[in-house]
């Protein structure tokens, strides 16, 4: 860094935008600068600046800031009165005993920005009176310095299903150490354009989309640029792509007003609460229509008991699964057939929670649940299982004892958050970790995300769905006929015996959760009920199990004894075998 305090020949002030007037009780002065707000990293660059004094000025001190400190390779600077105080790369400050009124100290201002900086830096001229901690009169120039790196995208993570609320995350590296602001550019069926204010360079600037605007379904992608304080845009990333599908679930009642504003607002499927375990939820059959006529997908969900706790009237003593899917289709004005709904219900779901559990078995409320799952489908609606399995909340493991029996059909799984938590809406990842995989599931067909929350004047819960999940017509209405269709066994170098037991299927539609149970092989037995799976129609499946040795001697002849467990019930089954 150079400075000096020679005599100027021939300086001339050339006029920028006019300074406006910083006025002090000890004088008025006019800061005028004239130089270029736009330059390259390594550039030299010149600013010739005027100081003028509108009355007379005692002990003056004057000069010029550059922040940050670390942007200079090297700095100059020439005035024509004045003595230096203080000088380096970051700035100069010259003394003057006495400025007369209406006198001008001219300076040329020589900057040469590191050549690896990016982003803007500031020149601030000013003049105080020393001692002081007050300038006297400023003028900051803002240069922009080459181009800002593209930012790097943090959330959403590329390729995620997000609800229709996503939230967004970018940050450009500490080593830009400079004030900027961020462009999030999203372009899809919904696109828009997200700033944020201006801030510090590392710091991570989070949007959350808010839940009264959100995207409406599709693909979208996005890229972010950072802009400097002059406004002047930094490269743009490469774009990263996410899948924006959501809805909402709600018990209370819904105005059309309302259902219209959050099919608006992006969130277009929408479940009902119809059965409550123990009641009907009257708002369900309204909302349902609400929902309809506004265009969004609907379904509707049954809160299954196994406590038999309800007293509504003709409730039997056995509360069947099959029983309290019946109240959840009437109370939405089902009668028959499906053809008497003015929609297509594209699920009737099974919510399965830690209330009204009872003292059923395990095993119970499995068929419990398998009543419901086949009613719905022999009704011509897809089954979907709703619960949560995570934490303390372990509703499924607890209540059904691990039980696979149900992964062939949609999982709605419940793990709500706080609004403000960052990947809440992520349908693979609970809060960033990966979703923990229980009951034979995979993926996730839906997560609830969001409780509670009061919006256009209604209560609802949020939801991010896959689409494929919705993009289906319900399906006719038919019958199983599950049977054995044969049986194979081999003794084993232990001396046990392994049967291979296949079941079919000459019914109509698919039978879900199908298992065998109450095993006997002569005089050995295999305890509890086993999983099959779901046998399409026309369909076979086929389950091995093994019986000790004790089942009898090779070459005998034996029973072998069980029940095909399905949403109908126990079927039994008598085959003799001859071990081998």
């Amino acid at each position: 860094m150079k400075i000096g305090s020679r005599r100027l020949s021939n300086f001339v002030v050339v006029l920028g935008a006019v300074a406006a007037l910083a006025t002090s009780a000890l004088a008025q002065f006019d800061i005028r600068v004239n130089g270029p707000t736009s330059i390259n990293p390594g550039q030299q660059q010149t600013y010739r600046v005027s100081f003028r004094t509108i009355a007379d000025v005692s002990n003056l001190q004057f000069g010029v800031r550059i922040t940050p400190s670390n942007a200079m390779s090297d700095f100059r600077a020439q005035v024509n009165k004045g003595s230096v105080v203080t000088g380096g790369n970051s700035g100069v400050t010259y003394a003057l005993p006495f400025l007369a009124r209406f006198d001008r100290i001219g300076m040329l201002a020589i900057v040469t920005p590191n050549a690896n900086f990016r982003g803007s830096f500031n020149l601030e001229f000013f003049a105080k009176v020393a001692g002081s901690t007050t300038d006297i009169s400023t003028e900051i120039v803002t240069v922009s310095c080459g181009q800002l790196p593209a930012p790097t995208l943090k959330l959403p993570l590329d390729d995620e299903i997000l609800s229709p609320s996503p939230v967004f995350r970018v940050n450009t590296s500490t080593t830009i150490a400079v004030p900027l602001t961020y462009e999030i550019e999203v372009s899809g069926p919904d696109g828009q354009t997200i700033s944020s204010t201006s801030m510090a360079s590392g710091t991570d600037f989070t949007y959350f989309m808010p839940l009264e605007d959100g995207f409406l379904p599709g693909d979208y992608s996005w890229r972010a640029r950072a802009l400097d304080e002059n406004g002047a845009p930094g490269v743009w990333s490469s774009p990263r792509t996410f899948i924006s599908f959501g809805g909402f679930d709600m018990a209370g009642a819904g105005s059309q007003t309302f259902f219209n504003n959050m099919y608006a607002a992006g969130w277009q499927t929408f479940f009902a609460a119809s059965w409550g375990g123990h009641s009907k939820w009257s708002p369900a059959a309204l909302n349902m229509l609400r929902a309809h006529n506004a265009g969004c997908k609907v379904a509707a969900y049954c809160f299954m008991n196994f406590d038999n706790g309800s007293t509504i009237p003709g409730a039997p003593a056995n509360q069947t699964g099959d029983w309290q899917v019946d109240q959840a289709l009437a109370n939405i004005g089902f009668v028959n057939n499906k053809s008497s709904l003015p929609y297509d219900l594209k699920y009737l779901m099974i919510d399965i929670e830690n209330r009204f559990q009872g003292t059923m078995s395990t095993d119970d409320r499995v068929q419990r649940i398998a009543e419901g799952v086949q009613r719905v489908r022999d009704l011509g609606f897809w089954p979907m299982i709703y619960t949560r399995n995570e934490g303390f909340n372990q509703w499924w493991n607890t209540y059904t004892g691990f039980s696979e029996d149900f992964q062939e059909m949609p999982l709605w799984g419940s793990k709500p958050e706080v609004s403000t938590a960052v990947y809440k809406d992520h349908l693979s990842l609970d809060v960033g970790n990966p979703w923990v995989r229980y009951g034979g599931w995979e993926v996730r067909g839906g997560k609830q995300y969001l409780l509670d929350w009061t919006i256009f004047g209604g209560r609802v819960d949020f939801n991010v769905w896959d689409p494929a999940v919705w993009n289906v017509t319900s399906p006719p209405p038919g019958n199983i006929n599950v049977f054995a269709s044969s049986h194979t066994i081999v003794r084993q170098t232990d001396g046990t015996y392994r049967v291979n037991i296949t079941l079919g299927n000459s019914g109509s539609i698919e039978a879900y959760a199908v298992r065998v149970g109450e095993l006997s092989l002569g005089g050995a037995s295999v305890s509890g009920r086993h999983r099959v799976g779901r046998i399409l129609s026309s369909g076979s499946r086929a389950k091995a199990l093994v019986f000790p040795a004790s089942a009898g001697s090779p070459g005998s002849t034996v029973a072998l004894n069980y029940n095909i467990w399905t949403g109908h019930g126990p079927q039994p089954v008598t085959v003799n075998l001859t071990l081998p």
